[in-house]
């Protein structure tokens, strides 16, 4: 990039100011562009680790571009959110891409991040008579539609020869269905980390499935097409820089805890708890074979009934200019 810069330079004769404005104009797609508005999950790792590093926004500072951070508590309200054209790119399961597509939501998968199934599980109270999949039937299990949980209890309950009309589906948010289990109203949770961690940690639940056992899966960064098509730079630049603070993170455990503390609810001793047993990140181009991942997901869910038409992914794979 500096070398194309400076045959730019020379070619244009354009002097260092100059240069700042070409680069600013290349972020903002050729028009000004003062704010990317930026969605994280108050539950996950990845954005929550750029956000409170501020090397995005130190970044694109000098192009005259700040950066809104806007938290969301699961996928699905932050899929509406970039329908209403109020969140640019953010990050989310595999679920809540699908149902943005069956919407008619002009998003763009614009990269994949490693597995995260790991730190997915199906969970019940220490003390519950329930000790394997098959013990789901007839039971009360929380469903949280239209996320990448919602896809683990559909894999669960197909490895256990069952499927939704054979329990008590309760269909909750991903908070709802936290405060339910806890307060006894229902008999199985399916959960992610750090929640996940923090229960393990204190020893007051059973695992009957993990989700790397019965449905790998990863989660995807997600733009609107709109913002994707006409600021490509400024994608690539979030992306890199993505990159960059999880290299970071790889070689600073206890300092990814604490800060993943202060930006969630969670303590330090949670995080580290689950990164060191399940760490999940990368930021990947959007290789064939994650789009085929993707695509056999939204299979099932088109088989089922639970979106309204079949979808094609790679219809919606942006393809970064390099």
């Amino acid at each position: 990039m500096a070398c194309l810069l400076v045959w730019m330079l020379a070619l244009a004769g354009c002097s260092p100011q100059s240069t700042n404005s070409s680069q600013a104009q290349q972020l903002s797609g050729g028009s000004k562009l003062e704010v990317v508005n930026v969605g994280h999950q108050s539950g996950t790792p990845g954005l929550n680790l750029l956000k409170a590093r501020k090397n995005l926004e130190k970044r694109i500072a000098s192009d005259g571009i700040t950066v809104k951070w806007i938290e969301f508590r699961g996928g699905p309200p932050m899929m509406e959110a970039m329908a209403a054209g109020s969140v640019d790119i953010g990050n989310v399961g595999n679920l809540p891409a699908i149902f943005a597509q069956a919407g008619n939501n002009p998003i763009v998968y614009v990269a994949a991040t490693g597995s995260n199934a790991g730190a997915q599980a199906i969970i019940v109270r220490k003390d519950s008579p329930i000790k394997s999949l098959a013990d789901l039937k007839g039971k009360k299990v929380a469903v949280q539609k239209g996320t990448a949980l919602h896809y683990l209890v559909l894999k669960a309950l197909e490895k256990a020869g069952l499927t939704l009309n054979d329990i008590q589906p309760t269909y909750l948010s991903i908070p709802e269905s936290q405060v339910a289990f806890e307060g006894g109203r229902i008999d199985a949770l399916p959960i992610g980390d750090p929640f996940l961690a923090q229960k393990e940690l204190a020893n007051e639940i059973r695992v009957i499935a993990r989700g790397n056992e019965v449905a790998p899966q990863r989660a995807f960064y997600i733009a609107t097409r709109n913002f994707a098509e006409n600021h490509p730079d400024l994608v690539q630049v979030i992306l890199e820089e993505q990159r960059k603070v999880e290299e970071w993170a790889k070689a600073n455990p206890g300092e990814v805890a604490n800060l993943l503390a202060e930006q969630t609810k969670y303590k330090p001793a949670a995080w580290e708890w689950a990164l060191k047993r399940r760490p999940y990140f990368g930021v990947f181009d959007m290789k064939d074979e994650y789009v085929a991942e993707q695509q056999q997901v939204a299979d099932l869910f088109y088989t089922q009934k639970l979106i309204p038409k079949p979808i094609q992914i790679k219809d919606d794979v942006w393809l970064a200019k390099r």
